[in-house]
């Protein structure tokens, strides 16, 4: 997925006044990794209003589960974002993972509160913390997750302190 579209799902994120907090594989690249993704992932507070908030943002995009078989009926609006953990999707403008109880994360209001606010090109986005992010990347265990973690251990590293 072009870089654009990346950052366009941010830019509608971010201007929908919904609460998230980036994290995956574009959090690496934010915080200066060198990871190839194809999605945005983001934590997101599992409250009705903040539910609606994302439903709004993206229903203009046409979102749908990945692999959703065509023509099967699927029902896009708040209540299926605050009924769902995890809701993988694909968008007219890209794929965004939502997850409101990331693995190896903690409660939504301290990983905010770790979280590092980015300026990019004009609007605001929280990005997990590195220390999150390990967390969360080994809470997975999958090697391609295990490698981030040694990536992130060295981004740590070169800026010489925890995010914490």
């Amino acid at each position: 997925m072009p870089e654009t579209s990346l950052e366009e799902i941010l830019r509608v994120l971010a201007s929908s006044g919904a609460d998230f907090v980036v994290i995956g594989g574009l959090a690496l690249v934010l915080h200066g990794g060198d990871y190839l993704t194809y999605d945005v992932d983001v934590a997101h507070l599992r409250t009705r209003s903040n539910a609606r908030s994302l439903a709004t943002a993206l229903a203009p995009f046409h979102p749908r589960p990945v692999d959703w078989p065509e023509g099967l009926p699927f029902v896009w609006d708040e209540e299926t974002v605050l009924r769902n953990t995890v809701l993988t999707l694909e968008t007219n403008i890209g794929r965004i993972d939502l997850l409101a109880e990331p693995p190896g994360a903690p409660a939504f209001t301290e990983l905010k509160a770790h979280a590092q606010i980015l300026d990019l090109e004009g609007f605001q986005v929280h990005v997990a913390s590195i220390d999150d992010l390990i967390a969360m990347k080994r809470a997975v265990g999958r090697p391609k997750d295990l490698a981030a973690v040694v990536e992130l251990q060295t981004l740590k590293t070169i800026d010489g302190h925890s995010d914490r």
